[in-house]
Parts: C-alpha cells; structure tokens; sequence
C-alpha cells in the first residue's frame, strides 16, 4: 500500500461549524492507497463530508514516504496517523476577519449516522430469505443457505481440514486493516451461501450440477449460469435496500447526493439483473437449453481457487471498450463464470444467454486475440477473476505457500475492485497479477457461433 499527499483549497460550506469564522483554507491529505486517482476520490470524499467545499486541487496527488517529512512535526505527525487510520487530513484556515487566531481545533462533520442501526438493517437484510426459482412463491416454506459455490465438490477440493480462505465481512476486521479487504479462513459449511432458495427447489434443479460432474451439457452450463445470477440477484436487492434505508435517513447535502448516484447505478443494475433473469427463467422454464452459449477451458489439475461470478464486460481484454455502463438507456449484456468440477480435474466456465452474444462473443474472441499474441492464459484468467468477482474461495495449501508480495498484490487488486472510489482502467484486464497463479489447461470446449 503506498502514501499519497495532495492538497485542496476550500471554503466552508453553511453546515461547517467554523462558518462564521473560517474564510477558507487548505485541506493536506494523507491517503494510504494502491494509486493516485483512487487516493484523489477518498480524499475529495472526506473532505466534503466534513463540510467543506473543494474549490481547486492546490497539489495533486503524489507518492510520499516518511523522509519527506523529517524535521517537520505537523507533516510527519499525520503521515504516521494515516498510517494507523488509513487518512489524516490537516486543515490550515484563515479567519474572516483576517485578525483572530486559535490554535489546532478538532473537524466534526454534521454527517453522524447511527452505525449500529445500519449494522442491524444490514443483518435483518442477509436473514430474510426469499425462493428465486422461476416457480418460486408463497408456498416455498423452508428457505435454505444454498450455496452459490459447491460445497461437495469445489470448495472441498480445495479445503484443508475443511476451511478456505475467503474475504472478510467482519467489521472489526475491516476496522484493523483501515477498510481494505482482508483474507480469513472460513469453515466450507459457511462459505458463499445465500438465502435464495427454499431447499425443494434447490434440491431438485440444481441436482444435475450438484451431484454429477460438468459434461459439459447446454442443461449444466444453463444451471451454474442461473445460480450465479440468482445469486447476484439476491445480493444487490439488499445492497438497493440498504442505501434507500442510508438516503432516508441522511441529511446531509453531499453523503446523500453521493449516495443517491450510488443508489442509481445499483438499481440500473438490478433491473438489468431482472431482465435478464426473465430470459433465463423462460429457457428453464421450456427446457430450451440451448439458449445458452459457453466456453470452457479445462485443466487436469488440482484447483486452488473456487469463485462463482458474473458481470457486465465494459472493455475487453484488449482494452477496447465495449459497453457504457454509465448509459443508463441501453440494456446491458451480460456473462457469467464460475469454477465446475470435472471426472478429472476442474473447468473454468464462460457463459451467457444467447441474447447477450453480440458483447460477449466479441469479449471471448478478445481473449483469444490476446492468447494469439503470447500472453498467458493463466495469468488472464485469474486476473479475471480476481478483478470481478469477491465471490470466491482460496486453498489455504496454495495461499500459505505465496510469498507475501503476491498477498499484497492480490489484495490490492480486490481493493480496487470492492472500493466505490476506484475508476476501472481499460486494461485492468490485461496487465497486474502475472506470475502468480499456477494454472494450467489442457483443452478448450465451446459452442460459440
């Protein structure tokens, strides 16, 4: 994780407790961050909830460490808190009347929320069960904890004594590691599940992926799509409810314009979710499997990851963008991938309902392109998933043995992922990660037109 300093010039806004006293002042920010842009955005968001408005950026972010600010107490001072807090910001304002003086003086922001209302709407959120199988209604009594990745087969695969690693949701860890993502070990019982099925509906459909090995089938590769998507489903209705439950309860001008953009493009996303869910309950629904487009690659191996995923491609692995996701007038087409057992060994699974073709056949072919110009396939994938997808599992057997820069590498890649402050970069998908992952596939199966 690397410092970043930089400065704002800014003005207190009319909430600002020092309003009357304050004419203006400099803002220097201390970020501890994984690049420039990312640390800009965090430093602009603090700064504005503490009520005051940026007026220009005085210096733009740059990489700091603790030598730039020997002999000098205030800087060094801050430098070590952002250390521990992850973000120090010192203030040196000038008074309206260009006379009074005071001394340091602690920033209060007027944004208070109630941490353990949040905590418990977020809790009674993840225990409210709902059946999303395309026949799913009132008389779906016994909502279960389905998993989204395969208990029996992938994530036993690649346990030890029966525990992965996955990333925290606790709190008080996320407390320790300054808010970034941190790896903990999990027992496979309660590892990616969630409340999206009543335990008939997850039995019976489901059960010719759970308890056979992918073929693969068009009915296989159409299921472990329509789990991933359930799933996702499942989780952003929580993540819609909750900021509608933040923005409710939120007066203050600027967290709630944040978080008001934050709620729109989650609903846009949603509902594009809920469209493409419909077409995927008609194919199961008219056991049309054939609606399904897939490739995969297989590998005789031994997995180390388990993951289950999906997302809509917004540049490939050229670089080359392919859809707007900020246009929220276009529908959006979408993929799916996930990690299958196989009779020997395990598949990497691409897959999207044929009515996403026109983007997800040109991603594919993308891939193959950088493949053709010697790239690894290793190393693509996994970057894949390591950019895309938090849903996943890590064989402590292959975890433990890293060395301790590809931890931090890994988990700067997954930061920049989960963090609402990081700008995605057009060739996320094709450079960071090389070297780390030790996989290899043996062959390639696809139904693509």
């Amino acid at each position: 994780m690397k410092t970043y300093f930089l400065q704002f010039k800014v003005v207190p806004t009319a909430d600002n407790e020092h309003f009357q006293l304050a004419e203006g002042a400099l803002a220097a920010c201390w970020v501890l961050e994984n690049d420039p842009q990312t640390a800009y955005e965090k430093a602009a968001f603090q700064v504005s909830k503490y009520d005051w408005q940026i007026v220009e950026l005085e210096t733009p972010p740059i990489e700091v460490t603790k030598e730039h600010f020997v002999e000098r107490d205030i800087g060094l001072e801050q430098y070590n808190k952002a250390q521990n807090d992850g973000l120090a910001i010192y203030y040196a304002a000038w008074a309206r009347d260009k006379k009074t003086t005071a001394g340091p003086i602690i920033m209060n922001s007027s944004y208070r929320p109630d941490i353990s209302v949040l905590l418990e709407k977020q809790k009674k959120l993840n225990k409210s069960g709902r059946c999303l199988h395309y026949d799913g209604g009132h008389r779906c009594r016994e909502i279960i904890k389905a998993h989204s990745i395969q208990r029996n087969q992938m994530l036993s695969m690649i346990s030890q004594d029966g525990n992965v690693y996955v990333l925290s949701s606790n709190m008080s860890t996320l407390n320790k590691s300054k808010g970034f993502p941190k790896y903990e070990k999990k027992n496979i019982n309660n590892v990616s599940t969630f409340l999206g099925f009543c335990k008939h509906h997850d039995n019976t459909l489901f059960e010719p992926i759970d308890n056979f090995p992918l073929h693969p089938t068009d009915h296989q590769v159409l299921l472990y799509a329509y789990r991933s998507l359930c799933r996702e489903m499942f989780v952003k209705e929580n993540v819609l409810s909750l900021l509608e439950h933040q923005v409710s309860n939120t007066d203050h001008k600027f967290v709630r314009k944040y978080m008001e953009d934050y709620r729109s493009g989650t609903e846009f996303g949603l509902n594009n979710l809920k469209q493409h869910k419909v077409l995927y309950d008609e194919s199961l629904k008219a056991k049309s499997y054939c609606d399904i487009r897939y490739a995969l690659f297989i590998s005789k191996a031994k997995p180390t990851i388990a993951f289950s995923g999906l997302f809509y491609p917004e540049f490939d692995f050229m670089g080359r963008q392919v859809q707007d996701l900020a246009n929220h007038k276009e529908r959006l087409e979408l993929i799916t991938f996930c990690s299958s057992p196989m009779e020997y060994g395990w598949g990497f699974l691409f897959s999207w309902h044929h009515t996403s073709s026109r983007i997800c056949t040109g991603f594919m072919r993308s891939l193959a392109t950088k493949l053709y110009d010697g790239n690894k396939i290793s190393d693509l994938l996994f970057r894949m998933v390591i950019s895309n997808c938090e849903n996943h599992a890590i064989s402590p057997e292959w975890w433990e043995k890293l060395p301790e820069n590809d931890h931090q590498l890994i988990t700067a890649r997954v930061s920049s992922m989960v963090s609402s402050f990081s700008i995605t970069r057009p060739t996320y998908l094709s450079e960071g990660l090389e070297g780390i992952s030790d996989w290899h596939f043996d062959s390639v199966l696809s139904n693509m037109e």
